[in-house]
């Protein structure tokens, strides 16, 4: 049979061109974190920088505030590999490495470069191979998030305006130290979070600024109280079968992009940070209120240090430590 000119060329091409489809790669990026927070924002950009420079073989699908699950939901599919990335706050050592969570304590890191020196450094890739050798997860990227603060409906200046106050926390050391403070504590899934301060399940809470923003929070809280209790760092994680199937060029481009989307996270938490509470004052009136933060520190440090010797590896608080050299 003769095979026109037309069939025999399109065969040709086909056949030349199903080994480049082959280099697909399609994969899902899954956070509770609100479609405005900074690290929704970072992520996205980074989401278009990818196909761009893969010429559309790498592809990621996007699913931003909790749509998929809460991040214990998040964190086990990621594990089974159903999402292969996953950004949020700490919660992975909090939900998976518990002897790791003071990591994410009361002021244990004197500044946020301190932090980010942690997290970047010796104890971040212990963590990380923790992580990889019993669930199959890596860190991947750590970018800033911001100090956390407290929200109210009224001023919080020192840990006495915290007696009596319902407010929800989102681990088991914080609410012991804000037990201490006086303060009524208790857990809630951040996608119920808004409903429950807007509801009075809740009196306050506390998250980063960029999260107050991103979630919305200043629009049923009243004030901002500059506590900055704990600095916080977007922890980027990613499935490790998923990271061994990446080809050499893909993964060339997967951690160029990446690093340059942290660098822009990193950039627009030191940069907008004022200028987000000057949008909240501006769009409902919210005030920011400078805080006693030495007063809060003293009486979280020793919960901190007894909670570290019952519950985290042994040394962990001095490594930190050290880290601030």
């Amino acid at each position: 049979m003769r095979i026109r000119p037309l069939i025999l060329a399109a065969l040709v091409m086909s056949a030349v061109s199903s080994p480049v489809c082959a280099q697909n790669l399609r994969f899902t990026f899954a956070t509770t974190n609100g479609l405005q927070d900074l690290s929704s924002q970072a992520i996205l950009r980074w989401k278009d920088e990818l196909e761009k420079r893969s010429n559309g073989q790498i592809k990621m699908e996007f699913s931003s505030g909790g749509a998929l699950g809460g991040d214990q939901e998040l964190l086990q599919q990621l594990a089974t590999n159903e999402v292969q990335m996953h950004i949020a706050g700490p919660v992975v050592v909090h939900r998976l490495l518990k002897e790791y969570q003071c990591l994410e304590a009361e002021y244990v890191f004197k500044d946020e470069q301190h932090g980010f020196r942690v997290w970047t450094g010796a104890l971040g890739k212990e963590v990380s191979d923790k992580l990889k050798g019993r669930y199959g997860i890596e860190i991947v990227g750590i970018g800033a998030r911001g100090a956390r603060h407290i929200t109210a409906n009224k001023p919080i200046r020192e840990p006495a305006d915290l007696k009596g106050v319902k407010i929800r926390v989102t681990n088991p050391l914080r609410s012991q130290v804000f037990s201490a403070y006086g303060a009524l504590p208790g857990p809630l899934p951040v996608s119920e979070l808004y409903g429950a301060l807007r509801q009075g399940v809740f009196d306050a809470q506390e998250n980063p600024i960029p999260t107050i923003f991103g979630d919305r929070l200043y629009e049923v809280q009243k004030t901002i109280n500059l506590t900055g209790h704990v600095w916080s760092y977007n922890v980027i994680t990613a499935n490790s079968k998923f990271l061994a199937s990446l080809k050499p060029d893909q993964r060339k481009i997967f951690d160029e992009t990446l690093k340059e989307a942290i660098d822009r996270l990193n950039q627009a938490v030191a940069s907008e940070t004022d200028d987000l509470i000057a949008r909240m004052k501006k769009d409902v009136g919210t005030e920011a209120v400078p805080a006693s933060i030495a007063a809060f520190r003293d009486i979280a440090m020793p919960v901190v240090e007894k909670f570290a010797q019952a519950n985290c590896r042994a040394g962990l608080l001095d490594d930190i430590r050290k880290a601030a050299q």
